[in-house]
């Protein structure tokens, strides 16, 4: 799998953020209204960050849509950094005049910063692509803004700061002193697969949610006989809920549709707000349905605190392709209890 994570921002509140995130420092907050398109956006204080861990590799695409207020009055102005086991390995940064830098954990590397300063006040959309190695090759560190490349690293400089060639965090920072940001729109992949593996471009990720109860309602609801309005809810809660504990039972549910028509779709994620509310193990699988086929996901272990338990399918597993809108408007998603 190349695409790893992404967040619309959109379907979780300030008090949710570690549900879907690793971890946040600062002052990391949700907007209902302030992304760009009217929805949901991070808001970022200067200082402060998201993290998201995510499998070991040695080469990333990270993209967003940033809004600054400010470009900030230090030259620590990290944008986005890649950590090997908590420590540091290489990092986009603001620079105070507002152009942007790639740094060896903060070694300056040749072709590294950009020409222009970004504008503020308005959403840019900022790719990084990076592979990490004592010598990277030609064109395997760029930055683009808006679909322009603004940065390519010289071939043969060293973005590699620990003993490792790879990365498992990656972090989304704000510029201390004046330079918070709204974000919006966020993707991480790394370069493994045959599909996702470059610069997506400037995306749009959009949130759907639970409209009708589909074909599988094996699980218990909390209240009343209809399943998916105990799920449908634009932030997550435990005051009403579908429930299981019998390995196999699932639900699955009609979906949203999207109304735009999207040149491509590069993968869907299902995202299940869970828990466990006992002693002994428990797991869960997100479920997809397609061409009338449930497709039931890794299992992942379940605690006993709500969180974000997150599948992404890249394909549509009913024919193997990339996903049409027809078809991922037709599609059902649900949970499987294991």
């Amino acid at each position: 799998m190349t695409l790893l994570f992404i967040d619309s921002f959109d379907h979780y509140a300030t008090a949710d953020i570690t549900k879907k995130w690793t971890s946040n420092s600062g002052t990391t907050s949700i907007s209902a209204s302030g992304g760009r398109r009217g929805g949901g956006a991070a808001s970022l204080d200067p200082g402060a960050s998201l993290s998201k861990a995510v499998p070991a590799a040695s080469a990333f695409v990270v993209g967003a849509a940033f809004n600054f207020a400010g470009y900030g009055a230090s030259s620590n102005g990290i944008l986005m950094r890649l950590y090997d086991a908590g420590a540091a390995q290489c990092e986009l940064r603001m620079n105070p005049d507002g152009t942007l830098s790639v740094t060896r954990n903060g070694a300056a590397v040749t072709g590294g910063t950009s020409a222009s300063p970004l504008p503020l006040n308005v959403y840019n959309y900022i790719e990084w692509k990076i592979t990490i190695a004592d010598s990277i090759a030609a064109n395997s560190c760029k930055v683009r803004v808006n679909g322009v490349d603004w940065i390519t690293v010289a071939t043969g400089q060293d973005l590699k700061a620990t003993a490792n060639a790879s990365a498992n965090q990656v972090n989304i920072g704000a510029p201390v002193s004046g330079g918070g940001f709204s974000l919006d729109d966020l993707y991480i992949c790394n370069q493994s697969g045959s599909a996702n593996n470059d610069f997506l471009g400037d995306v749009r990720i959009d949130a759907v949610y639970p409209t009708s109860d589909g074909a599988n309602t094996g699980m218990t609801p909390s209240t009343g006989t209809t399943h998916y309005s105990l799920v449908d809810d634009a932030t997550p809660n435990t005051t009403d809920y579908v429930e299981s504990s019998i390995a196999g039972q699932k639900d699955t549910y009609g979906m949203g549709d999207i109304t735009h028509t999207p040149v491509s779709i590069f993968g869907t994620q299902i995202n299940i707000a869970a828990l466990k509310d006992d002693a002994g193990a428990r797991s869960i699988k997100a479920v997809t349905r397609s061409g009338g086929t449930d497709y039931s996901g890794s299992s992942q272990a379940l605690g006993t605190g709500q969180l974000y338990y997150s599948e992404i399918r890249e394909t549509d597993p009913a024919t193997s392709a990339a996903w049409t809108k027809t078809n991922l408007n037709a599609a059902e998603f649900g949970a499987e209890c294991v």
